[in-house]
């Protein structure tokens, strides 16, 4: 199936001009890479289990994909692990080639980040589509909400200490955006089945 529409926000274009504007080592062309290929990671495994993209939203928080057609709870776990197995992948090659130790290390946190089990995230999603796939999606909603809870905070927890012990704000920013995400997941308005959303693929 051919790639569906792709659209990119204001927000997404002031971020990356602002990360740009602070970037001193050429960190962001790499990073953009990086993200490149997790969300290629995720279209091709989408397209292998017989799904098919037909938007591609950019904005300030990220990418979106929204599927033609609702998959299965196993098929969309697959997909959703796809994007942190490709960085992982590639953390692993370019740790052994000369002069790839920051392009393996952005690949690495950009794999453990969405890894975490929480709300759309990867991992929450992977993990959501499992407990719905052994305990129904009335339980796997129950346990993505506590695991919520307790990441969100601890996460703010985190940030907040770092902040407060001098050092960078980014942690603290990310759990702000990872709380944000979370607050607008639990209200928004209907219970869904955790954060294995058919026809929907968020990063």
């Amino acid at each position: 199936m051919g790639l569906g529409r792709v659209e990119a926000s204001g927000g997404f274009f002031l971020l990356l001009a602002w990360m740009n504007y602070l970037d001193r080592q050429c960190l962001v062309p790499m990073a953009l890479l990086a993200c490149l290929l997790h969300e290629l990671g995720h279209y091709l495994a989408i397209t292998w289990l017989g799904g098919g993209v037909k938007l591609i939203r950019l904005t300030a928080v990220g990418a979106e994909m929204v599927l033609d057609r609702p998959l299965g709870y196993w098929q969309e776990g697959v997909a959703a692990l796809a994007g942190p197995g490709v960085n992982l992948a590639l953390a692993l090659l370019f740790c052994a080639l000369p002069g790839g130790a920051v392009f393996s290390g952005l690949n690495l946190v950009l794999a453990c980040f969405n890894m975490l089990p929480v709300g759309r995230l990867d991992g929450g999603r992977a993990l959501s589509c499992t407990l719905s796939l052994l305990l129904g999606p009335d339980w796997a909603w129950r346990v993505g909400r506590g695991l919520d809870v307790a990441f969100g905070a601890l996460l703010l927890l985190l940030g907040g200490a770092a902040l407060f012990g001098g050092e960078n704000p980014t942690l603290l920013l990310v759990a702000l955006w990872v709380v944000a995400g979370i607050t607008k997941e639990k209200t928004g308005g209907k219970r869904r089945n955790g954060a294995c959303h058919p026809g929907e693929k968020r990063v």
